[in-house]
């Protein structure tokens, strides 16, 4: 919003000292491949993208892990108190809540007495190598979306480098065709759009070293196991499959074993 002002007159204010036509808009081109403005948004938007795709990755792992556990535990505590005949169970907004059979005229819940359920499984009530798992799986996620947010943060600083520099020239010299000698070419503003490149220079590197800071926090030993981790959990399910696939193979075809045997009957 602030560097709108500075940046909506960029092409009409860039004059060129020659009427040849065209000349103005070669040199334009040549001098700004790319707006400062839209690179920045496209750089904003792009290293937002990591960070976006592990919240919602995250929520996402969250709310199925609880759907899962009340979806198991849900039948069969509604089938341990239908057996005593006194109390319902009721789900509101994903919480097991009691009710009353008696008449009292207010409809309002029990508190849910926590009873041990004898035919869950161990793993699903204490949960921590489930919940060890999930949470390996998110910081494995989050590391990943750390190394891809420096990377383009690196890419999109060099980019910025070699498009423009570290200044805005208040003149610029340009001989592209259909120019028909050099030209001067002058731009509007310089000064200022020279300090907001160098604070964008400045944002982006200190960007870099947090994220590099980050990765150092979080330790290299623990990206090298993520990354060791991803492959083996590929390699894992692809043997999965392949020993699904030579079971399903080695089953005898029970359709052609039945009508024999009624042939013979």
């Amino acid at each position: 919003i602030v560097g709108e002002t500075v940046y909506e007159d960029e092409q009409t204010m860039f004059i060129c000292n020659t009427l040849q036509p065209g000349c103005n808009q070669a040199c334009y081109d040549k001098a700004f491949p790319i707006s400062h403005i839209r690179y920045w948004v496209f750089q904003i938007i792009l290293v937002c993208t990591p960070s976006l795709c592990f919240i919602t990755y995250s929520v996402h792992q969250s709310a199925k892990q609880r759907d899962r556990r009340y979806s198991f535990l849900y039948p069969m505590m509604e089938k341990d108190y239908s057996r005593e005949g006194t109390r319902k169970l009721r789900n509101i907004n994903g919480i097991l809540v009691q009710h009353s059979d008696s008449g009292g005229g207010k409809d309002e819940p029990d508190c849910l007495e926590v009873k041990e359920i004898p035919n869950a499984p161990r793993g699903l009530l204490h949960g921590k190598s489930s919940k060890v798992r999930r949470q390996e799986g998110i910081s494995r996620f989050y590391i990943i979306q750390v190394v891809f947010r420096n990377a383009l943060e690196i890419g999109f600083l060099a980019g910025q480098y070699f498009l423009y520099g570290f200044s805005v020239p208040g003149i610029f010299e340009c001989d592209r065709y259909p120019c028909l000698k050099e030209v001067e070419c002058y731009v509007s503003r310089p000064t200022e759009k020279t300090v907001f490149l160098v604070f964008m220079f400045a944002v982006s590197g200190i960007c870099v070293v947090l994220n590099l800071a980050e990765l150092n926090h979080l330790g290299w030993r623990k990206i090298k196991a993520a990354i060791r981790g991803v492959q083996a959990r590929r390699k894992s399910i692809s043997e999965i499959r392949k020993k699904d696939m030579a079971h399903l193979s080695q089953q005898p075809n029970l359709g052609r074993t039945q009508s024999s045997e009624s042939a013979y009957v």
